[in-house]
């Protein structure tokens, strides 16, 4: 992409500064901040507002710049399962593999695949009064992304991450994966990323009744060898991003018994099975219920709830016509 000059980037560092000393919070702010984050933070962590106003005391070296962003004021998606952002260029042979939305203020995410040429992910997360509102970073890993300041790190197990605010309101996250030469593919990515607000999160199932306590927290579209699948995720009420209590598959693919002896049990007026927790060969697996409904295909509710419970919601979730259309397509 195209790099700013050493000039402009002076200019950028000034401005910056300048704005972040009109908006530096009192002391008090400060220590509240600190009260409530870890003192371990990972590398990819927003930093926290006194480092910002430490690097203005101490005067900042002009390979670091200092980057303000505003709470959300923009409009959020009033629908969580709309996805904000796409790229606008991806290396030829990448196509979608995966769609995935949580309750605002969880992310979204969506993930394409080019074979033996990588993976590369993108998760969309809504800014929030306490994720913000400055972010630091070592000169050595900062990127300027349309004017606006990101970061791009290697993480073990995860290959290169570049992190920026495209606007006031998300902060996008880019993962690259066995991708060739993937810091300056990421930063090419950031820089042609456009806004979507079209593309949704739209599979084949509903939840209809859940145990008590429990709500929709999660929805997830995705491409297996037998064609499409969808899953939907329950936790416990008001706790999006827990781990799922219950989960609700529909694939063709029949689920693992993982050495457990399938139970008969009816499901949906259908021969069904139930499989009591096990552990096996594919580790720890929750109780699940399963049956094969027409067409071929497998619906699966599987969960840290009794056997009653579960065939209640695999009896009352609906099936509806889902949106594949997208899969192993390139970004339109």
């Amino acid at each position: 992409m195209t790099r700013l000059s050493e000039e402009r980037t002076e200019d950028l560092l000034r401005e910056s500064l300048e704005h972040l000393a009109t908006r530096a919070p009192d002391g008090a702010e400060i220590r509240e901040v600190l009260a409530q984050r870890s003192r371990s933070r990972p590398k990819m962590a927003l930093a926290l507002v006194a480092a910002a106003v430490a690097i203005i005391a101490l005067g900042v070296p002009l390979g670091l710049r200092a980057f303000t962003a505003v709470p959300p004021a923009a409009q959020r998606n009033a629908d969580w399962a709309v996805l904000p952002y796409k790229p606008g260029w991806l290396p030829d042979g990448f196509t979608e593999m995966s769609r995935s939305a949580k309750p605002y203020p969880a992310p979204q995410t969506r993930e394409w695949g080019g074979g033996e040429s990588g993976r590369i992910q993108l998760t969309s997360t809504p800014l929030s009064e306490r994720s913000g509102p400055w972010t630091i970073a070592p000169a050595p890993d900062q990127i300027i992304v349309r004017g606006r300041v990101g970061m791009a790190v290697a993480v073990p197990g995860q290959g290169m991450v570049l992190t920026w605010s495209p606007d006031d309101v998300y902060v996008l996250t880019l993962k690259l994966a066995d991708v060739k030469d993937p810091r300056a593919v990421g930063e090419r990515i950031a820089e042609e990323m456009v806004r979507d607000d079209r593309a949704r999160v739209s599979g084949e199932l509903r939840f209809g009744r859940l145990p008590a306590g429990l709500e929709l927290s999660g929805v997830k579209t995705f491409m297996k060898i037998s064609g499409g699948a969808t899953e939907l995720e329950a936790t416990l009420a008001g706790q999006p991003t827990a781990a799922a209590v219950v989960t609700a598959t529909l694939s063709g693919e029949r689920p693992e018994a993982d050495g457990a002896e399938p139970v008969p049990v009816t499901v949906r007026g259908r021969d069904g099975s139930y499989l009591p927790d096990r552990e096996g060969a594919l580790g720890h697996q929750n109780a699940t219920v399963a049956v094969q409904l027409e067409g071929g295909r497998w619906l699966t509710v599987s969960g840290k709830r009794d056997k009653a419970a579960l065939l209640d919601v695999a009896d009352s979730v609906q099936i509806v016509p889902g949106d594949y259309g997208w899969f192993g397509k390139p970004p339109e």
